[in-house]
């Protein structure tokens, strides 16, 4: 099932809020304990899966700067090392074991989060999405603006772009409060789109 949402539309997203409230409802410090006999096999897929969505984010990184998009975040230069530390995705996550040693490499996994037009190159201790003690993964449901560890790319611009547009034209068609509301987040969008352009740089300026 996993394997399906994850491939549809926005659906590692929605496997990352699914995947953090599995983790929460099976952390012993919550639940005491509940379902324990079952725990370690079942937190190891949930890594395994987490894995398979980090390497994707590496993989869509890789393509962009090849193709020319700059990059821009306080966080860019160790997203591109990240990016460049592994060899290329070939199918090599597909164990517990494997998953989370690729996901323990603290500011080296990179998260893709379209929602946030951006990506995440997760560090614990700099996250503002308040993730657990020792996670590997942020929150991607709690993300926060200007979180050091956010990076985009000219895509993520041009879709936060793309967005604002969509709910300007919403906007138009709703009541003025709830309008206005609409439209003050549109000029947030466009505003990480503005900031990406001011500060992008191609990977070799980044990685300098």
């Amino acid at each position: 099932m996993a394997w399906h949402i994850a491939r549809r539309p926005g659906g590692l997203v929605a496997l990352a809020i699914q995947y953090g409230h599995m983790r929460t409802a099976l952390d012993a410090r919550i639940s005491t304990g509940y379902g324990n006999r079952s725990r370690r096999g079942f937190h190891g897929e949930l890594d395994v899966e987490t894995a398979f969505a980090a390497a994707q984010a590496v993989a869509r990184l890789r393509e962009a700067t090849a193709a020319g998009e700059k990059i821009s975040g306080l966080a860019a230069r160790r997203a591109l090392v990240g990016a460049t530390s592994i060899p290329r995705f070939e199918g090599a996550l597909t164990t517990p074991k494997a998953a989370a040693k690729f996901l323990s490499r603290d500011g080296l996994v990179l998260f893709g989060n379209p929602d946030s037009f951006l990506i995440c190159a997760f560090k614990r201790d700099t996250a503002l999405c308040d993730p657990e003690p020792g996670a590997t993964a942020p929150n991607q449901f709690a993300c926060q603006l200007g979180c050091g560890n956010a990076v985009r790319t000219d895509s993520h611009a041009r879709a936060a772009r793309e967005h604002a547009d969509r709910l300007d034209t919403k906007a138009d068609h709703l009541p003025q409060p709830l309008g206005d509301r609409l439209r003050l987040t549109a000029d947030r969008f466009r505003g990480l789109a503005e900031a990406h352009d001011s500060a992008a740089q191609t990977a070799e300026e980044a990685l300098a």
